[in-house]
C-alpha cells in the first residue's frame, strides 16, 4: 500500500533543469497557443509559431524519449487515420466518381499542422506540470459543481490515487512482464503453442493483479487527505512574466505578418 513517502514524493519539486511556471498561467497560454493556428493564415505565421514551439521545447528541456513517444502516438492516432481517409476518398473518386472532399496538398498540411499544435501543446503542458497542480486546477474549476452537492473531491481522489499506484508499481510490472515474455518466447514453429499459452498466462496474471491494486486504491482513498494529493495556489514568478511577455511578443509578430 502507498505510504507517506509516496505521497510526499507526489508533491512538485523544484528542478534546476525545468522552467517552472504557474499552472493556471501556463494553461491559459497553452489554450490560446492551441487556438492560434486556426486563426492565422499566412505561411510565415505558421513558421514563426513552429519556431516558438521549438524554443519552448528547448527551454522546458523535455526529454527526447517523450518527444519520440509523442510523435509516434500522433502518427498512430491522428496521422494514419487521416491519411487513410484521404486514401479512401481518392479510391472512391477514382472508381466510383464519388468525392467527399477536394483538398490540395497545402490545405492538408495546414490541417495536419493545426492538429499537431494542439497535440504537441497538450504534451508540453502535461509533461511540465505536476499532476497535483493539474487536479488542483480541476478542483477549482469545478467549484460550482461542488456547491450543488456533486462529490468532485471524491472523484479527484480516486484519479490521483490511481496515478500514484501506477507510478509506484509501473517499473515493477514492466520488469516482471519483460522477464515473463522472455521466458515464453522462443524460436521455431514448434514452440508457437507454448508461447501462446505463456502469453495467455501473463494476461491472466495482470488481470488478477489489477484486482489486487483496486483493493489498495480503495483503502488509500479512504485514508488519504485530499490536500495531500492535490492542491493549487496561484503564485506569480519571474518565469511567468517572461512567459507571458514572450507570448505577447509572438502575438504581436504574428499580427504584423497577418496584416501585411
Amino acid at each position: 500500500m502507498l505510504n507517506n513517502s509516496t505521497l510526499s514524493s507526489s508533491k512538485p519539486q523544484k528542478d534546476a533543469e525545468s522552467w517552472d511556471m504557474d499552472g493556471l498561467i501556463k494553461f491559459i497560454l497553452a489554450m490560446v497557443l492551441s487556438i492560434m493556428p486556426f486563426i492565422v493564415h499566412e505561411r510565415m505565421s505558421f513558421g514563426i509559431l513552429a519556431v516558438y514551439l521549438l524554443i519552448v521545447t528547448l527551454v522546458s528541456k523535455i526529454k527526447l524519449r517523450i518527444l519520440i513517444i509523442s510523435a509516434a502516438s500522433y502518427g498512430i492516432i491522428v496521422l494514419i487515420p487521416y491519411l487513410f481517409g484521404l486514401l479512401m476518398n481518392s479510391l472512391l473518386y477514382t472508381f466510383a466518381d464519388i468525392q467527399f472532399s477536394d483538398q490540395g496538398s497545402y490545405e492538408i498540411l495546414i490541417r495536419l499542422f493545426r492538429l499537431l499544435v494542439i497535440w504537441y501543446v497538450s504534451i508540453l503542458y502535461f509533461h511540465t506540470t505536476p499532476m497535483k497542480t493539474v487536479l488542483g486546477l480541476v478542483d477549482k474549476l469545478f467549484t460550482p459543481l461542488k456547491l450543488v452537492g456533486i462529490p468532485v473531491k471524491d472523484y479527484l481522489n480516486v484519479v490521483m490515487c490511481i496515478v500514484l499506484e501506477l507510478k509506484e508499481t509501473g517499473a515493477e510490472v514492466t520488469k516482471g512482464l519483460g522477464e515473463r515474455m522472455r521466458s515464453v518466447t522462443g524460436e521455431g514453429k514448434k514452440r508457437f503453442k507454448i508461447n501462446i499459452k505463456g502469453i495467455s498466462q501473463i494476461i491472466v496474471s495482470l488481470i488478477v493483479n489489477s484486482f489486487d491494486k483496486l483493493d489498495k486504491i480503495e483503502h488509500l482513498v479512504e485514508k488519504v487527505n485530499p490536500e495531500d494529493l492535490y492542491n493549487y495556489r496561484f503564485k506569480l514568478s519571474k518565469n511567468d512574466l517572461i512567459g507571458v511577455l514572450s507570448f505577447i511578443a509572438l502575438t504581436a509578430v504574428v499580427l504584423m505578418i497577418e496584416k501585411g
